[in-house]
């Protein structure tokens, strides 16, 4: 993803995942972008197409996600 992802934009998981449950290639929505306190890295808080439909998000790293074009 870029530092201009945001909310709405389409992405899809890499094969650097290490979120359990989810494959490269599995897609979803952005719902939150942010950054780590700790190391300022950014997060990206995901609304999965697979999985619970009322999840709050599931939380990917820089580089376990990239836009789906």
């Amino acid at each position: 993803m870029s530092a201009t992802s945001k909310v709405g934009d389409r992405a899809r998981v890499t094969d650097l995942n290490e979120m359990q449950g989810y494959r490269p290639g599995d897609k979803g929505t952005v719902l939150r972008v942010g950054k780590l306190v700790t190391t300022g890295s950014p997060y990206y808080a995901m609304a999965m197409d697979k999985g619970e439909p009322y999840s709050p998000g599931v939380i990917f790293a820089e580089g376990e996600v990239e836009a789906d074009v």
